[in-house]
């Protein structure tokens, strides 16, 4: 009875553990298209329509080669009293992060035909947390231990997460109104989790000293490839634009990871009866089958053009339908812990990954302005906004699981571009923010040997912002 007590409260707390994922619509790409927020669904004219939608690739008359990229961006992490009160969690992060390469491709033997490729990082992130509690506190029941013990915890989590989409797109002008394109993606997806909680509490039994500890460990780490393809369809009449896109859920290709979960349970007394019980359960797997999916999705897009004014007003809309559980990473079948198979399962239930999203309804909406010819020609403003809600759902077994983080983000931007016969060149500034109400994964106040020497989760404030320097470069050909 006491290895069941101590299974159940043990595997709960494993269950907290998880990783970062990201939100749908974080990363944009292009050099107007970023600046406008993506809002280009129905009128993109760069060579991020690959991507937007490929059918505008045939409105564009002139093949070119783009590269854009957040030159430079500073993001913080933060979970206000994330492991306790005052004990926060944070991670503040510099880096450079790409967003897209793409090119447009006509052919004389082609006529009505555009070609286009793309590369674009769909997901960049990663960050580190970690906090420590060291306390003189009443930890152990006092029948073992009357008073305080020296009492020391700390959590420790770091996820990276990259994801970049490879597309090959073809348009079609159907008539002078109306095109179809399509773009065929392959996403190369890396993800790496490691979350690490120990506790202990030492103390003085009258004779020798005594201790009390618990280590709860995951780690994760697979890369997994999959295809794709996104439809489109464009409208254009005078300074009217319309569009719209359906992506398709992905079809697995391949994918391999390593995932692995240590539980030590030294001298615990979970029920209080002035016996202290361990448990040991440790397991890994390597090189084991993936499978990551992603949603089909569905946009909307339009766009007008004030001649006399120069000012082009874009708005669009994407709707990602929810995926239901799966497991990320299938270990293999087996008794791993010889007697424990039948209070928690073997190999498969333990290292078991899962994944699951919700559907998220985003918009979008952007202004430019001709400014006019200056020096070295033709510039334009761009102001764009956009939500990014988050697609995570809460977690409710006990396999580890892939998102954490449940909070809408809102971004902002504005930038230039400066048009000349043969390239584009942008530059602008983006900004994202998001709060919400979290429950603690781990609290590291108030502790118990009921809890594994940890105490009973609460609420906490999650706040994530993230501000950087957009550049982009596009050469006519």
């Amino acid at each position: 009875m006491r290895y069941a007590l101590l299974l159940a409260v043990a595997v709960t707390v494993a269950a907290q553990m998880s990783a970062q994922d990201q939100n749908y619509w974080f990363q944009q790409g292009g050099t107007r298209s970023h600046l406008l927020g993506g809002a280009v669904v129905g009128g993109v004219d760069d060579t991020s329509a690959g991507y937007y939608n490929p059918a505008r690739l045939s409105w564009i008359d002139n093949p070119s080669l783009s590269v854009s990229a957040s030159v430079y961006q500073m993001d913080r992490y933060f979970i206000r009293d994330g492991a306790g009160k005052d004990r926060d969690l944070d991670s503040l992060n510099y880096r450079v992060v790409p967003s897209l390469v793409s090119g447009i491709h006509l052919f004389e033997f082609a006529p009505g035909h555009a070609f286009g490729h793309t590369i674009l990082a769909r997901h960049y992130y990663n960050l580190s947390v970690s906090e420590r509690r060291e306390a003189r506190e009443n930890v152990i029941g006092d029948v073992r231990s009357a008073g305080d013990e020296d009492y020391t915890a700390q959590i420790t989590v770091d996820a990276d997460l990259q994801e970049y989409w490879f597309g090959l797109s073809w348009a079609w002008q159907i008539t002078d109104y109306l095109s179809f394109g399509a773009t065929t993606f392959g996403g190369l997806r890396i993800e790496k989790l490691s979350v690490d909680v120990d506790a202990r509490a030492v103390w003085f039994n009258g004779t020798a000293f005594e201790a009390a500890a618990v280590d709860n460990s995951a780690y994760v780490n697979y890369v997994d490839l999959r295809a794709f393809w996104k439809l489109g369809l464009a409208f254009e009449l005078d300074g009217f634009k319309a569009g719209l896109t359906a992506t398709t859920q992905a079809i697995h290709l391949w994918g391999q990871g390593t995932v692995s979960r240590n539980l030590e349970v030294l001298n615990i007394d979970p029920d209080e009866d002035g016996e202290g019980a361990s448990l040991v359960l440790n397991d890994r797997q390597e090189s084991r089958p993936t499978e990551f999916r992603s949603p089909w999705s569905f946009a909307a897009g339009a766009e007008y053009t004030i001649e006399s004014t120069g000012t082009r007003i874009a708005a669009s809309a994407e709707w990602f339908l929810p995926v239901g559980a799966w497991t990320v990473i299938r270990p293999e079948s087996g008794a791993f812990f010889q007697g424990a198979t039948n209070l928690i399962g073997g190999s498969n239930d333990f290292l078991k990954v899962r994944h699951t999203t919700n559907g998220v309804f985003n918009v979008a909406a952007g202004v430019s302005q001709k400014f006019g010819d200056w020096i070295i020609g033709e510039w334009s403003g761009h102001w764009g906004f956009y939500t990014d809600f988050s697609a995570n759902i809460t977690k409710h077994d006990d396999a580890v699981h892939l998102g954490v983080t449940e909070w809408d983000l809102y971004h902002g931007m504005t930038g230039v571009t400066i048009r000349t016969e043969k390239s584009e060149f942008a530059v602008g500034v983006h900004f994202a923010i998001g709060s919400d109400s979290v429950e603690q994964n781990i609290n590291l106040d108030n502790p118990t040997e009921a809890g594994l020497l940890l105490g009973v989760p609460d609420s906490a404030r999650g706040v994530y912002w993230a501000i950087g320097i957009v550049a982009g470069y596009t050469y006519f050909f």
